[in-house]
């Protein structure tokens, strides 16, 4: 790795972050790695055209980083930091990296819900990046977010502290029926569960396989549906009189988990594509 020189301008780290990346990276992701670490990690906007100096300390900083970068940890881990629905969100192993396709997920929800006051559970929170932009879109709600992971929820709640929402975090294995028993009724549940199967390992990015939690991504080739079944359960004693039951699904189960829904007794249920048209959202509701 080549070092920094003394004085550096913002422009000229984005180019030496940029080659840099090349080695592992090809040139048009690269390019967009180093603007997003130069504007998340030392808040420099439109990196390449900036004329802001770098002071030592950023340069020693950025070289950590590069490091890191360099054995294709996400970049996201690296500076600390994800954008989820025009929030800033902390991040770090113990959670998934919030995707845009849940961007849709939380948006579907806020068309339905706007200028209502919904009590809603959202189960396997992680970063509580469902929680946290539905609060903001809708303040008046009222909101639990529960997950198994400790440390999910530890920085979950950090997040929500950060954004200044208010929201009730509990640790909470879906899975436990026992436990889960004891939770309330609710206008809407909303749920990113795994959904990958093991067998699709083989076709997930190396850097995915490498540091985001398995625990959050993956389920059974032999029972795939094993969270969409626990949670529809539990909505149909949990859920209010009319209340609705948002899921984010894997693409190659849209079928499955909608007709789970309706052989569930949910109705008006449905099935939608996210950007790229591929099945991402299963909902019904419980009348």
């Amino acid at each position: 790795m080549h070092e920094l020189k003394q004085e550096w301008s913002a422009k000229t780290c984005f180019f030496y972050l940029k080659k840099e990346l090349e080695q592992v990276y090809e040139e048009r992701e690269a390019t967009t790695i180093a603007q997003y670490v130069l504007e998340d990690a030392f808040n420099i906007k439109n990196p390449i055209n900036s004329i802001q100096m770098i002071t030592n300390e950023e340069k020693s900083e950025l070289e950590r980083m590069v490091q890191e970068l360099l054995q294709r940890r996400p970049w996201q881990y690296v500076v600390g930091t994800a954008d989820f629905y025009d929030l800033k969100l902390e991040v770090d192993e113990s959670v998934l990296i919030p995707r845009a396709e849940t961007e849709e997920l939380v948006y579907a929800i806020i068309e339905k819900y706007v200028g209502h006051a919904p009590k809603i559970l959202d189960i396997g929170t992680g970063s509580g990046c469902i929680a946290i932009a539905l609060k903001k879109q809708l303040p008046q709600a009222t909101i639990t977010a529960v997950d198994v992971s400790k440390n999910a929820l530890a920085l979950a709640q950090k997040n929500a502290v950060k954004n200044k929402v208010e929201i009730t975090f509990q640790q909470v294995d879906i899975l436990d029926t026992e436990q889960i028993q004891k939770l309330p009724q609710y206008d809407l549940i909303v749920s990113n569960p795994p959904y990958i199967q093991n067998s699709e390992m083989s076709l997930m990015p190396e850097h995915v396989l490498a540091y985001e939690p398995h625990l959050a991504l993956f389920v059974t080739n032999q029972d795939p549906l094993q969270f969409y079944t626990a949670i529809t359960d539990f909505a149909k004693e949990h859920l209010c009189t009319k209340g609705w039951l948002y899921f984010e699904i894997n693409e190659y189960f849209g079928a499955e988990v909608l007709a789970l829904l309706e052989n569930k007794g949910f109705e008006n249920c449905a099935l939608l594509p996210d950007m790229s048209n591929r099945d991402r959202i299963v909902l019904g509701q419980l009348l």
